[in-house]
């Protein structure tokens, strides 16, 4: 069976774990403050795993797949959500869009060059854009600190 990688909609405590998550590739919608019941009812018509700190709405969701994330600390939460789902495949990392969750896309400097800064756009040769947000991408200085996330996210590192 081709199983596909879990979907996420993530509560209003967690929202640095939905930015984790889309760092991993993980299409990962934040609920911002959204009623209970529309974050089940959400769950449920898109097949999302609800991802929460809050234990009446883990109890409330019965029998929905949902992660209760217990840990303090943002890194070890999405840890937790990483172990909860191990068994299912996960999607290639920087494939999603940090600030919205859009799919991103490759786009050529012509097309990006209004949204960058003109440095980049003479130094950088590939770029992403965001199909929802329109926010562009590209591989900077920081690339070698998201490269350490990832790693850390994923337990092979401090």
């Amino acid at each position: 069976m081709n199983e596909a990688a879990p979907r996420f909609l993530v509560d209003a405590m967690l929202g640095s774990v939905a930015r984790d998550l889309r760092l991993l590739g993980y299409d990962a919608e934040y609920a911002g403050s959204a009623p209970d019941a529309a974050l089940l009812g959400r769950c449920q018509r898109e097949g999302r795993v609800l991802v929460t700190r809050d234990r009446e709405l883990a109890r409330r969701a019965g029998p929905l797949p949902h992660v209760a994330v217990e840990a303090p600390a943002p890194q070890e939460q999405t840890r937790e959500v990483l172990r909860a789902i191990a068994d299912r495949p996960a999607p290639a990392p920087f494939t999603r869009c940090l600030a919205c969750n859009g799919i991103l896309r490759a786009v050529s400097r012509e097309a990006a060059r209004a949204a960058l800064p003109d440095h980049v756009a003479h130094a950088q040769e590939r770029f992403l854009s965001c199909d929802r947000c329109d926010r562009t991408y590209w591989e900077g200085t920081h690339m070698a600190r998201l490269q350490e996330r990832l790693a850390r996210l994923a337990g092979r590192g401090a």
